[in-house]
């Protein structure tokens, strides 16, 4: 049986190797859901001050004048 220890480092191996076997167009699709699933508990007023902070005012407003 593992040490706690252990198993930390078994999962953080597994996760490079999962890295090193995926392509481009893999990691985006992971990388886009992980994102996305995080997003979904998000509230109106938290998503757009987490936009405004990343991207700026102008990208908040390009956002939403494309919905």
């Amino acid at each position: 049986m593992l040490t706690n220890t252990q198993l930390d480092q078994l999962k953080r191996e597994y996760a490079k190797q999962m890295i090193h076997y995926m392509d481009y167009k893999d990691m985006e699709e992971f990388i886009f859901n992980t994102i996305y699933d995080n997003l979904e508990m998000a509230k109106e007023d938290e998503l757009k001050e987490d936009i405004k902070d990343l991207c700026g005012d102008d990208k908040l407003t390009d956002l939403l004048n494309n919905l």
